[in-house]
């Protein structure tokens, strides 16, 4: 199951008290302080980890807390500071504190980390000339997580138009294929090996877009977000018209809808696949496709597993090329 957003309480560890105490021995006038500091809390922190792929642990488990400084004791030992907790979240998760609204860290590197509570400071023993002090209570806060997927290359298209066959062709990944609309209900990665090197990239699925999608239209604003950390967009047409609609129309329809969630994801680079090209209808609709906006897209059949070559060189030409994708917007 795919959860890209998940909200959680935390706590983070409260620092041991600092001792109280005096040592006196025969032939001392005046006793010593001896009192050692109390230990500090543990924080909680998220990392980053390449190896979790959703939110779903923190949907069901939202409480989290570190574990409290051991207190000081005398002959001045100081406690022991708690370990600090560690989250594990997919890369490409946002952090934010739920109360003032405030973005704390965009994990989307491997292995990047945040403090999202500070364990409370253990307290002063009396060995420093002072009365001994408790220790400082830890961090305590709500933190929402939102995921937005990290991938090389985002598919997009109409339900049914061939994207998770495609996938399927072209990386280890087991999206779901049928010949009914919305087969595909949340985003699915695959990760496709180059013929010719040891590259690899990332490729998203991203669950049909529908007209207004933009709006969240069939829940198009929750897919829509997906596209926005790809390096590039790889569109898929249905180009025999299967499900009774033109190619042509949706390709015009999936620009706009683009354009309106956000104008600069179609100054990324751009790849067009006309799937379906075994059939009679594709031909004729691939030509008017060519005629109306001057592009030839990439002949493919996802079912005869035809032309899917040549696009794969493409993608990877592109994706490793060094011209830098069109900055995100406000996250």
């Amino acid at each position: 199951m795919f959860v890209d957003h998940a909200k959680i309480q935390v706590k983070a560890g409260d620092g041991g008290k600092g001792c109280e105490s005096y040592y006196f021995a025969r032939g001392m006038r005046h006793e010593r302080r001896d009192g050692g500091d109390g230990g500090n809390g543990g924080n909680i922190l998220l990392r980053a980890d390449e190896n979790v792929h959703t939110l779903l642990d923190l949907r069901y488990r939202q409480h989290f807390k570190a574990d409290n400084g051991k207190h000081g004791s005398s002959n001045l030992k100081a406690g022991a500071d708690a370990a600090d907790r560690i989250i594990l979240v997919p890369p490409g998760t946002i952090v934010r504190d739920v109360e003032n609204g405030f973005l704390l860290r965009d994990l989307n590197a491997v292995q990047e980390q945040v403090i999202v509570a500070q364990g409370g400071k253990g307290g002063v023993g009396n060995a420093k000339g002072k009365l001994a002090t408790e220790g400082q209570r830890g961090q305590e806060r709500t933190i929402s997580l939102e995921l937005k997927l990290i991938a090389d290359v985002g598919l997009i298209g109409y339900p049914n138009a061939g994207k998770s066959s495609f996938l399927n062709l072209v990386s280890h990944a087991q999206s779901k294929v049928a010949h009914f609309p919305f087969t595909t209900l949340s985003p699915v990665l695959g990760v496709m090996q180059s013929p010719r090197s040891e590259k690899r990239c990332v490729v998203a699925d991203i669950p049909g877009l529908i007209k207004d999608a933009h709006k969240g239209k069939g829940l198009g604003i929750e897919f829509l977000r997906h596209i926005e950390r790809t390096k590039m967009l790889l569109f898929i047409l249905d180009m025999a018209g299967v499900d009774g609609r033109d190619p042509l129309d949706d390709y015009e329809n999936l620009i706009r809808e683009l354009e309106l969630y956000d104008r600069l994801l179609l100054k990324r680079p751009q790849c067009i696949v006309a799937n379906k090209m075994d059939l009679p209808e594709a031909k004729g609709n691939f030509a008017r496709f060519q005629d109306r906006y001057g592009i030839k897209p990439y002949r493919v059949s996802c079912f005869s597993r035809t032309g899917i070559a040549p696009v794969v060189t493409a993608l990877f030409k592109q994706v490793f090329s060094k011209k830098k994708p069109a900055e995100d917007k406000n996250i």
